[in-house]
């Protein structure tokens, strides 16, 4: 399964960064190669875990792999979205997908879960640690950034109204900041 050794050069790139890493080695017949990324530990003590699938690239006829291949990159919120909530819920995702950082939010609703994934095209001559890790990156910046506010709206804390209006605040600041110099 060529997904596995850049999964290995993928995990030692990780771990040199300080993240823990890991490849759940595929079962008899399994066609998915999956790796985890642990990328950060909130201050409650709860992961945020990327999971990454890659999909099986069979040989061309020279024996070296070609066409382009999907790694889809999850990340799984520690909370749940309560019932009411919901809606709200729904609407800041949205808002945030508009900015376009890196992937999309949405709500896994059966379980009302939050997720944010990637489903990055990649061709396997590209398929490369140091594409990746960057990739990784964004997502754990995006997800830092992003779920303190999408907690409390998911709680029912406050309201998307009020989440806006405080984003609208500080993006105030920094284009004061920015006009100030």
């Amino acid at each position: 399964m060529i997904a596995m050794p850049f999964f290995s050069q993928l995990q030692n790139v990780c771990e040199l960064a300080g993240w823990k890493a890991w490849i759940e080695p595929p079962e008899e017949g399994a066609l998915l190669a999956v790796m985890y990324v642990l990328v950060h530990v909130d201050d409650q003590g709860r992961n945020y875990l990327i999971r990454l699938v890659a999909d099986p690239e069979p040989a061309a006829e020279g024996g070296e792999p070609s066409g382009t291949r999907l790694v889809d990159m999850v990340l799984i919120l520690p909370f749940q979205v309560q019932a009411t909530a919901v809606p709200d819920t729904v609407r800041l995702l949205n808002a945030i997908n508009l900015a376009g950082l890196i992937g999309s939010f949405a709500l896994h609703e059966a379980d009302r879960l939050v997720l944010l994934r990637f489903a990055w095209h990649v061709t396997w001559a590209d398929l490369n640690p140091a594409h990746a890790y960057p990739l990784l990156q964004r997502m754990d910046y995006h997800v830092r950034e992003c779920a303190p506010g999408i907690e409390q709206v998911a709680k029912g804390l406050v309201d998307y109204e009020q989440v806006l209006a405080a984003v609208g605040q500080e993006m105030k600041k920094i284009q004061s900041a920015g006009g100030a110099s």
